[in-house]
């Protein structure tokens, strides 16, 4: 005996129609674009940020030879850490940025970037709940 296997279906997400392939390649193109250039400004700019923000801090340069014996320990970790975090928030804001860029610009996610599963997983269950009221308000209505 053959078990007929249950078939899902998807749920279609009336917010943005599906692209065609040629459409497809060209967003695609153009985020790798985007996220490129973005990423190598922030890349330039991340040390830039650091070095302001050490000045800013201790009122001095940061140390340019952390192995130096004459530069204090405490320094140079300190120096490591905190260029180190710095570049890497600049590099995260940037690129959140310009992700949020794309989607005000084109209504959906950048090509290759997941959504949150939770969150994708509440805006199904919302959008079932929201299809499934309305059609039982369309079959009350015809009943009347």
């Amino acid at each position: 005996m053959a078990k007929k296997r249950r078939q899902r279906t998807k749920h279609a997400t009336p917010a943005t129609p599906s692209p065609t392939p040629k459409q497809g390649r060209r967003a695609k193109t153009a985020w790798r674009l985007m996220d490129r250039s973005t990423t190598l400004a922030a890349t330039v700019a991340a040390p830039v940020v650091a070095n302001s923000a050490w000045r800013l801090v201790t009122g001095r340069k940061p140390p340019t030879a952390s192995d130096n014996p004459e530069v204090e320990l405490r320094e140079a970790i300190g120096w490591a850490i905190v260029g180190g975090a710095l570049v890497q928030v600049v590099k995260v804001a940037v690129r959140r940025q310009t992700a949020q860029y794309w989607v005000s610009s084109t209504g959906h996610l950048p090509p290759g970037m997941k959504g949150v599963k939770g969150e994708l997983m509440a805006k199904e269950v919302a959008e079932a709940k929201a299809e499934h009221t309305a059609s039982t308000r369309k079959k009350k209505r015809k009943n009347r």
